[in-house]
């Protein structure tokens, strides 16, 4: 196994140089909008070189490992490289949201029809049908909120690489040979990071964030230990927390603002952090510190018990959502009083109280 995860690595570090050149040759630079807080020209492909490497590696290691059938992987990864294919010509040529969303169920459909799903929830046997729509709804999510999450120098990477290496150990600890697919995910990760750590000189683009998401969100489908399966759905929930949670606040407040549910703002959680006041790799190093705390605690959890490794998983989630509503209240309050002080600059006035411009209705938050 080790080979090939260090296959991935070197392959994945001499990949990116070239796709730089390429970008650079061809103009394929990152497009900007509110979501985005670089500036400059920077190129997009990062992802061809992750999957490329990705997949060379991974080809090599399910033919060589005599204990892992090639058959029992491949809905996955081809599913997977069909996100891909279409995530980049997305980059390159910009495709429709619906047509995005059709391939997504395919892929979709192309793995949980072999027989990827979740299965149960804390020890409940789900039935069919609920099986398939969790499954359906678990791995649409996924793939858009890594796609939606990749706002900022080295987020989505470093999640990814977090997310992926963290099942890896758990497969491991199982005895399932399905670890060595997230150390080489993990390693080819772990190259494009290298180029796209602040400041990046690299992004990975939707290809690359798309076919992140899927196979975070379709790896921990193959079946495992007793106790893995058991929190199974919770210990994804704990791993995929920033960029799913990000999401659920966009898509709430896009839908109050009656905006289109995939349009682009400027109050994702990187932004709010920004406006707090960290600077971008503060804000970076606060995330991946706090994802490391939770990959930790997943980790912890294998080795407790079902019931006890519930209750820790229960306490990373409960965490997650004071973290988010704290940084989402201390934004609103900042923009209250941003507001607050340019209506008194445009009214040549004294700075109001927020009671005060809270009663006047000159303070309204969107975000």
């Amino acid at each position: 196994m080790s080979l090939f995860i260090v296959l991935s690595i070197v392959l994945s570090l001499i990949l990116m140089p070239i796709i730089i050149y390429f970008c650079n040759k061809h103009n394929l630079y990152d497009y900007q909008d509110e979501r985005k807080v670089h500036s400059g020209n920077i190129s997009r492909l990062g992802g061809v070189g992750i999957v490329t490497s990705f997949i060379i590696s991974v080809a090599l290691y399910l033919v060589f490992t005599t204990q892992l059938s090639v058959m029992r992987s491949l809905p996955i990864l081809i599913a997977a490289f069909i996100i891909f294919v279409f995530g980049l010509l997305d980059d390159i040529f910009t495709l429709s949201a619906k047509l995005k969303l059709v391939v997504q169920l395919a892929a979709t459909a192309l793995v949980t029809f072999n027989g990827y799903r979740f299965t149960q929830i804390f020890g409940w046997v789900l039935p069919t049908p609920i099986s398939f729509i969790l499954t359906f709804g678990w791995v649409l999510g996924v793939i858009n909120a890594y796609n939606l999450i990749d706002g900022l120098d080295g987020l989505c990477g470093s999640l990814s690489f977090t997310a992926v290496t963290t099942l890896g150990v758990l497969y491991l600890l199982s005895n399932n040979m399905e670890a060595g697919i997230c150390f080489i995910l993990g390693g080819a990760i772990f190259g494009f990071l290298c180029f796209n750590w602040p400041p990046a000189k690299l992004f990975m683009g939707d290809d690359g964030s798309q076919f992140l998401g899927f196979m975070i969100a379709t790896i921990p489908l193959y079946t495992s230990s007793d106790i893995f399966e058991y929190n199974k759905f919770l210990i994804m929930l704990i791993l995929t927390a920033f960029p799913v949670f990000d999401t659920i606040a966009a898509i709430w407040r896009r839908l109050r603002d009656k905006r289109p549910i995939m349009s682009p703002d400027r109050a994702h959680l990187h932004h709010k952090l920004l406006n707090i006041g960290y600077t971008k790799k503060q804000a970076l190093h606060l995330i991946v510190f706090i994802q490391t705390l939770l990959c930790g605690m997943v980790i912890l959890s294998f080795f407790i018990g079902k019931l006890k490794g519930t209750a820790i998983l229960l306490e990373g989630f409960i965490f997650m959502v004071i973290f988010f509503s704290v940084i989402h209240y201390t934004n609103r309050a900042i923009n209250r009083k941003n507001l607050a002080k340019e209506l008194a600059a445009v009214d040549g006035r004294e700075l109001p109280t927020e009671e005060e411009a809270t009663e006047n209705e000159i303070i309204k938050d969107k975000h």
